[in-house]
């Protein structure tokens, strides 16, 4: 008796646009958090709007930070579109201001030892990444791959964020060493983007029934357009 045909399998490929938040005003008398965009930041912004690989996106999402927010409402603005902030897309908690030395020495303990806060108050590595890459997940739930008739393209989502939670990420995402992730860190600007393609999961077929079981891990996956290479 010949074996009954397999059910069509959908791929489910998703790109991430990762957008590094424009130039910050800062103020040493508040919390990071709370920091808006220079009005640098805030024409740089602007031009991000004009980039063509953003009408692919199919939703736009924030760390619930006025200077994340603000990087990215004219690009959803211009496509018709709201951003959604979201605290888990947020940049790495930190407490109190540091000079620059002590700043830089911190931020290589940060991705050197993952499990362990850098300075007092600060979040983990582990932690910080455990969580985006939890909502990351959320969204590929949420947002299906567009089909057509002979051919199935990624779902894209844009997220802005932190420079030292897009590293941390990535540095999972993509396997980068301490010192690759640490280099990375370094060449940000700001604003600035990257698009990684995540891999299909096995647990993919899992996630079209609705089941989400233990074994569900975050996303590895490709670079599609490094830091660095679109220039606003």
């Amino acid at each position: 008796m010949p074996a009954a045909p397999s059910e069509p399998r959908i791929p489910r490929r998703h790109r991430l646009i990762l957008v590094r938040h424009a130039q910050s005003a800062v103020d040493p008398r508040r919390a990071p958090s709370t920091w808006g965009l220079t009005d640098n930041g805030r024409a740089a912004a602007r031009r991000l709007a004009a980039l063509g690989l953003f009408d692919r996106a199919d939703g736009f999402y924030a760390g619930d930070e006025p200077k994340m927010v603000e990087t990215l409402e004219p690009v959803a603005a211009e496509r018709e579109r709201r951003v959604q902030a979201e605290a888990a897309f947020g940049e790495t908690h930190s407490e109190g201001f540091l000079g620059s030395e002590e700043f830089l020495a911190t931020i290589q303990r940060f991705l050197a030892e993952p499990e362990v806060a850098p300075a007092p108050g600060w979040e983990t590595a582990a932690a910080a990444r455990a969580r985006f890459g939890a909502a990351v997940e959320r969204l590929r739930v949420v947002h299906e791959p567009p089909m057509n008739r002979d051919r199935v393209l990624p779902a894209t989502v844009a997220i802005a964020t932190g420079g030292r939670m897009i590293t941390s990420y990535l540095a999972g995402v993509l396997g980068w060493s301490t010192e690759e992730a640490l280099e990375h860190w370094r060449a940000l600007r700001m604003p600035d983007l990257a698009v990684v393609e995540l891999d299909e999961q096995p647990e993919d077929a899992q996630r079209l029934k609705g089941v989400r079981g233990p074994g569900v891990r975050d996303g590895k996956g490709s670079l599609v357009i490094p830091f660095g290479t679109l220039v606003v």
